[in-house]
């Protein structure tokens, strides 16, 4: 997604779009990436509104090995409680089976994390019915990569 006349463009949806405001005779593409999901707009309670998300989702390239061990960043090896308020990374993905493996398959780069110094978190489980506590037939799975120590 790019920022064409103050509006959040996809660059794959709508490249004439940003073709023609690029002047006269620029008719080159921004380069790959050039919406950083901070930088979309929110609503007064922090949430970006659904079609704003969808056209940045869908200008998403499968990121490399490399930009993906660049963008994590790990949980120290002493944390405990809330991740929510840092900036450690974490995944949650919650479903039927079919669907959690199906994404899981998205997250295997992860694996080569696993180092000397940092280890992947990975907890895969079946969820459970909170009033009944009988199983779902569902699963969760976090993944998270740590600081050894």
């Amino acid at each position: 997604m790019v920022k064409v006349e103050g509006e959040w463009v996809c660059r794959t949806c709508n490249p004439e779009r940003i073709e023609s405001s690029g002047g006269s005779s620029d008719t080159r593409l921004p380069d790959p990436r050039p919406a950083a999901v901070s930088d979309l707009p929110t609503t007064d309670s922090g949430a970006v509104r659904k079609d704003d998300a969808m056209r940045w989702l869908s200008s998403l390239d499968e990121p490399t090995d490399r930009e993906l061990r660049d963008a994590i960043v790990p949980k120290p090896s002493d944390f405990s409680g809330s991740t929510y308020p840092t900036a450690v990374s974490n995944i949650r993905v919650t479903g039927d089976p079919k669907f959690v493996e199906t994404v899981a398959g998205l997250f295997g780069a992860l694996t080569d994390l696993e180092d000397g110094r940092t280890r992947v978190e990975i907890n895969l489980q079946q969820t459970e019915d909170r009033d009944t506590g009988e199983q779902t037939g569902n699963y969760a799975l976090y993944l998270s990569v740590a600081r050894r120590g």
